[in-house]
């Protein structure tokens, strides 16, 4: 599944760069996510997604397998296993930074290859796409914060809450149609 976010951050790329560059970083502004040990450009990790009543938790390991800061193109690969299951996960994000507004703005593309396996669900990638823009728009957000941040919460117990995304994302389809209808 090909996922892919567009979004224009109020930071200079610099910034971006720098924050995408941290690997725990990325753990505290992914809600859910944790990076619990770094070694270079290789981390360890964990997930928490909650599907209404059940929660899943993952752990994982990953890599920065590429780093062009003048091309402001970075590749981060991860796998996780699901703790308490079956299920698998492989994921390869790529960032591409363009500046905008004289270097005073970036703009960030992100794309996202999933690979779900051993999951009792099968999500449709339109879906998906529309449940993960906000995920993702907080997360880039985050990335275009200078200093420290403290760890991004989904919900009060800092899970990924798969339910509340798709509720979300059913509510603006339930918008769009009254907005429609009203035009």
């Amino acid at each position: 599944m090909r996922l892919g976010h567009e979004q224009e951050l109020d930071a200079p790329q610099a910034v971006v760069w720098t924050n995408f560059m941290d690997l725990r970083r990325i753990g505290r502004c992914f809600p859910g996510a944790k990076v619990t040990k770094v070694d270079g450009d290789d981390f360890v990790g964990e997930i928490k997604a909650k599907l209404g009543p059940l929660s899943m938790y993952f752990d994982g390991t990953g890599s920065m397998v590429e780093r062009d800061e003048d091309g402001g193109r970075a590749r981060l690969t991860a796998t996780g296993q699901e703790r308490h299951g079956l299920g698998k996960a492989t994921i390869d994000i790529t960032l591409r930074l363009h500046p905008i507004d004289k270097g005073e703005r970036t703009r960030a593309h992100l794309v996202t290859d999933l690979v779900f396996l051993g999951f009792p669900m099968d999500f449709g990638t339109g879906l998906v796409q529309r449940a993960s823009d906000p995920l993702i728009e907080r997360f880039l957000t985050c990335m275009a914060v200078s200093g420290p941040v403290a760890d991004a919460e989904a919900d009060d117990d800092g899970s990924l809450d798969l339910v509340r995304s798709a509720t979300d994302l059913l509510g603006s389809f339930r918008r769009d149609r009254r907005e429609r209808k009203r035009r």
